[in-house]
């Protein structure tokens, strides 16, 4: 029955990151996508684990990476998120999550804005002719559900919007994955042990910007995760690896790792694979009943800031 479902939900995905890997082989799409903001989950837990996120279960960012990863949760959760990038980038992240039988559904909100962006015209000037700014708004409506005790599956349907001056487009996207425990006894047991992810993120029709026409960031991603508890140390750990296969870029790879001491206090370490101004992240996390505060930094090469996130979660 194991093999089975497994090859049910997860053959399909990796099919897709084949076919996707293929296809993107024999035409260079680099730099045919648009909104490259919906590249950016939320959560400084998964910043700081390198955002190896895809097979990570029951956390309330899950859905910005992997909408199948909420299932099963029975709690009520929130999280506020605010990132800061180089050149005045910031996003927020609003993320809310809660169970209903069977059934768990999320709300995330996800706003992005570059400011003081500089106008100049066709003859250049020593002062721009002026400053605009550019927003993204990205509101989606995620569902999960536990299929059996090992497997769940879910999907997100995204509002996407971006105004960048007087200019806008807007259109909807679409985010599909599922979760696989293949040694999970009983449902509460798969927050430990292994769990293998896939999903797809970001599948949609063009967005047309003014006359110009542009893709939305397809991404294809497969990872895995594991968890082991050492309960006569109070202590948990967590390692994670992310393949991702990106629209208009070559694949990608995303290991991390997280250590819980006391299950109170959490160190966090990352390496993303495949890019040229980023690798290593860094973060830390603490947890006071129900509370927790998360806190992540990603160092950028090629001259640009450093990336910092930091995170609030509330569960009730």
């Amino acid at each position: 029955m194991k093999i089975k479902t497994f090859l049910f939900i997860f053959i399909p995905f990796f099919l897709c990151a084949f076919l996707f890997s293929k296809a993107n082989s024999k035409n260079d799409q680099s730099g045919t996508s648009g909104l490259s903001f919906l590249k950016l989950g939320g959560g400084a837990r998964s910043v700081g684990m390198g955002e190896a996120y895809c097979a990570q279960s029951r956390e309330v960012a899950s859905p910005f990476w992997n909408p199948a990863a909420i299932a099963g949760g029975k709690e009520t959760r929130i999280s506020l998120t605010h990132l800061q990038w180089f050149q005045d980038i910031t996003a927020e992240y609003l993320s809310f999550v809660t169970g209903a039988g069977e059934n768990t559904f999320g709300l995330s909100l996800s706003l992005g804005k570059v400011a003081d962006i500089q106008k100049r015209g066709e003859v250049p000037t020593a002062e721009p002719l002026a400053l605009f700014e550019a927003h993204d708004v990205v509101f989606s409506f995620s569902y999960a559900r536990d299929l059996t005790k090992i497997c769940a599956i879910g999907v997100s349907i995204k509002w996407i919007y971006e105004r960048i001056d007087i200019a806008s487009a807007s259109g909807l996207g679409l985010d599909f994955g599922g979760i696989f425990s293949p040694f999970a006894r009983k449902r509460d047991s798969t927050m430990q042990g292994l769990r293998l992810g896939a999903a797809v993120l970001n599948l949609g029709a063009k967005m047309k910007f003014e006359e110009k026409s542009f893709n939305l960031p397809t991404l294809v991603k497969a990872g895995l995760s594991y968890t082991m508890e050492r309960k006569r140390l109070k202590s948990e750990f967590t390692l994670g690896l992310d393949v991702v296969k990106p629209r208009d870029d070559e694949v990608k790879l995303h290991l991390g790792g997280e250590v819980a001491l006391q299950k109170m206090l959490k160190l966090r370490l990352g390496y993303q694979l495949g890019y040229e101004e980023k690798d290593l992240s860094f973060g830390l996390g603490i947890r006071y009943r129900n509370c927790s505060l998360d806190y992540a930094f990603l160092p950028y090469g090629s001259g640009f800031d450093d990336l910092h996130c930091i995170s609030l979660n509330v569960a009730f």
